[in-house]
């Protein structure tokens, strides 16, 4: 039965990553702008963004209780939250990006198409990141389900699509995509799908790579604006360092 549910969350990590493969092989200037978020990551903001995460991890790792903390929040309404916060961020979140790139693409709409190749773009390295940590670390999960809890790809996911959207549509897009991706975090803590180190780190790679992704699209004039840690009177994050 382990093995089986082992093979099943392999499957579903990999089917996760060939939704967005496919979605980004589509074009030279798209496997351009790939390759370079690839290369961002190890740019200043997103390798000081990973750094933090994985400093933050470690000392949560240190601190936390090895049983987890299930029933962290009330059982209602947070139980029927915690059900849909669980399928937005799970499978439906790179098929809807994958779908946006489509829909974009179809309806000859440049802004559609752009921002779905960004979320498609940051959401493959992702994916592919935080599911080689979880098949190397093979950490058992608080509910002792599986042993894929190190790093939450959910919140991985999440703050990834944050970190894209607020860089193309400014905070009051974004400022509620973070809130989200906070109680995402809280969420899966309370499920006793993670431990606080799983979501802390899960952050950091999401953000990173959204970032990176969001770069990518500016360098090749994929966007209109800059990116940074800091919010512009705009509305938008401007790196000084880039």
């Amino acid at each position: 039965m382990k093995l089986l549910q082992q093979l099943r969350n392999f499957t579903r990590g990999r089917f996760l990553i060939a939704v967005l493969a496919a979605a980004v092989a589509t074009g030279q200037d798209t496997i351009e702008r790939t390759l370079e978020t690839g290369e961002n990551l190890f740019t200043a903001v997103p390798a000081a963004i990973l750094a933090a995460g994985t400093a933050g991890s470690f000392f949560a790792f240190k601190t936390e209780s090895l049983a987890g903390y299930r029933g962290l929040l009330p059982e209602r309404p947070f139980n029927t939250f915690d059900k849909v916060d669980n399928f937005l961020f799970g499978e439906a979140l790179p098929v809807s990006a994958a779908t946006l790139w489509v829909a974009g693409k179809l309806s000859d709409s440049d802004e559609m198409e752009n921002t779905g190749e960004e979320m498609c773009r940051g959401l493959l390295y992702t994916y592919s990141i935080v599911q080689t940590l979880k098949f190397t670390t093979g950490r058992t999960r608080p509910d002792g389900s599986n042993d894929r809890s190190f790093p939450s790809g959910h919140a991985a996911g999440a703050a990834c699509t944050a970190a894209v959207l607020w860089n193309r549509y400014g905070p009051e897009v974004g400022i509620p995509l973070s809130a989200l991706t906070l109680y995402t975090c809280v969420s899966r803590v309370n499920l006793a799908k993670h431990f606080p180190s799983d979501v802390i780190l899960g952050v950091a790679i999401g953000a990173a790579c959204g970032i990176a992704s969001s770069r990518a699209s500016n360098n090749q004039g994929g966007g209109n604006f800059s990116l940074s840690l800091s919010v512009d009177t705009e509305g938008r994050i401007t790196p000084g360092l880039w």
